[in-house]
């Protein structure tokens, strides 16, 4: 981030400007810095808090789902005493890989008192999807006819409710022909562009993985690929170890690559040939999502 020291006062000071607070109050409040995105680009969502000093407040880590947004990084100021009041501000990088023209996320901060905890979640904040389609310029020039035409005023209604009926009655008798089939395209279309769309970004990552084999490039990569394997195969696998995931049945083929990115990822170690198990793990994912296909084409 540019300028990151002068981010940061900017957050507090608009922080606390909107604030009026006594020395025991606890507020949290949170927000995208842009306004738009586009599917796969970096956008922030700050998260700002303001509590007494003597109380232990944890934000989310790398580790906590930011659903429907996949974690990219984050950025952590140091804890500022003021006025009697500790503020703590944290900016996290995510992406987001959703069609859907608005997108919502909010998260919480956890009080940590002794074996309790009290959880206070930011505001619900909405971000707008900008799709990428050409702008289409209508150079035309209109020739303006000022000529009194002689039009007809009565609006035929009956024909209008003749029309709309036998419109109505055709869509149901076309749902109840190919309804199944519509919904199982719906579900196919939808399942081929996730899956486009993870397949570009995770390809980057390995071609990167092969020039700068770096381990904060590795683990970002890992919870890249966690994420949308979560989606595709219904499995926790964002909050699940590699354990738990060799524990599936279907996932025992990871147990070389996932264990050799762990010690990359947990051990800091630099490993020239870490794109060869990010590949596996492209293969095996490519595979999940082939078998999916056939699912749904056989109706399961």
């Amino acid at each position: 981030m540019r300028d990151g020291q002068g981010k940061r006062w900017l957050l507090i000071i608009a922080f606390l400007c909107t604030l009026n607070l006594t020395a025991q109050e606890i507020t949290v409040k949170g927000g995208f810095v842009e306004d738009s995105l586009l599917i796969g680009q970096d956008v922030n969502f700050w998260m700002a808090t303001a509590y007494p000093p003597e109380l232990e407040m944890v934000f989310p880590d790398s580790l906590y789902t930011f659903s429907p947004f996949e974690f990219s990084g984050k950025t952590y100021f140091p804890t500022e005493v003021i006025g009697g009041l500790a503020y703590d501000t944290t900016v996290y990088t995510i992406q987001s890989f959703e069609i859907d023209k608005v997108q919502y996320l909010k998260l919480p901060a956890v009080i940590l008192n002794g074996t309790d905890s009290t959880v206070i979640e930011t505001p619900l904040d909405s971000i707008f999807l900008t799709e990428l389609a050409p702008v289409v310029t209508d150079s035309t020039k209109l020739k303006t006819n000022l000529d009194y035409q002689a039009v007809d005023r009565q609006f035929n209604f009956p024909l209008m409710y003749y029309i709309i009926g036998g419109f109505i009655i055709l869509v149901v008798i076309l749902l109840l022909i190919f309804g199944k089939r519509i919904l199982k395209w719906m579900k196919l279309r939808r399942l081929r562009i996730h899956y486009e769309q993870f397949s570009e970004v995770f390809n980057e990552y390995i071609k990167k993985l092969k020039v700068d084999p770096e381990p904060e490039l590795a683990e970002k990569a890992l919870i890249f690929w966690k994420n949308y394997q979560q989606q595709l195969d219904k499995v926790p696998f964002s909050v699940m170890t590699t354990k738990e995931i060799l524990n599936q049945d279907f996932a025992t083929e990871l147990n070389k690559p996932l264990k050799s990115i762990d010690r990359v990822v947990y051990g800091k170690r630099v490993q020239e040939n870490i794109f060869q198990d990010f590949e596996q793990i492209d293969n095996f994912t490519q595979d999940r999502y082939s078998k999916k296909i056939a699912e749904i084409k056989d109706g399961k």
